[in-house]
């Protein structure tokens, strides 16, 4: 059974700065930058917010499959 995305990025531990999840590297950005991307797609279309306790993440996915996947520093 493949796992959630949820659980791939609960595994990240909280002070991780590099990070692959399902063959995509992680990059870090700022608070000014996560919310750029997020107010740059209002709808929901392709940026998610995920608030997790070992940190925030965003992720930009097409179709289903994850595209790009950011930690929020």
């Amino acid at each position: 059974m493949e796992r959630t995305l949820i659980a791939e990025l609960m595994e990240i531990p909280l002070d991780a700065t590099s990070a692959s999840v399902r063959g995509i590297n992680m990059q870090m950005i700022d608070k000014q930058q996560a919310q750029a991307m997020l107010d740059a797609d209002s709808n929901d279309n392709t940026c998610h917010e995920c608030l997790l306790a070992n940190g925030r993440f965003l992720f930009e996915s097409e179709n289903g499959n994850l595209k790009s996947l950011f930690k929020v520093k």
